[in-house]
């Protein structure tokens, strides 16, 4: 499996949630307000699960489940 990963960032309220749960994806851009690593691709990133692994690829998906705002975008890309 593989994940396309985005952030809204007009909508992020810099909660923190994203980067302080999966460090790998995602990343404080000074101000709070959360993007995707650039050393992954940046946003709208697809990330391959079996080289991230499992566990970071069931992290995404559960922070953007409970994504307060809303902000954070993840597509599964199915193989």
């Amino acid at each position: 499996m593989k994940l396309k990963v985005m952030v809204d960032q007009d909508t992020c309220t810099a909660c923190a949630l994203c980067y302080d749960e999966v460090p790998e994806v995602y990343v404080d851009t000074g101000d709070g307000i959360a993007a995707v690593k650039e050393e992954i691709g940046g946003d709208g990133a697809i990330i391959d699960c079996s080289e991230i692994g499992e566990d970071v690829c069931e992290r995404v998906l559960e922070v953007t489940e409970e994504c307060p705002s809303g902000s954070l975008i993840t597509e599964t890309i199915e193989e």
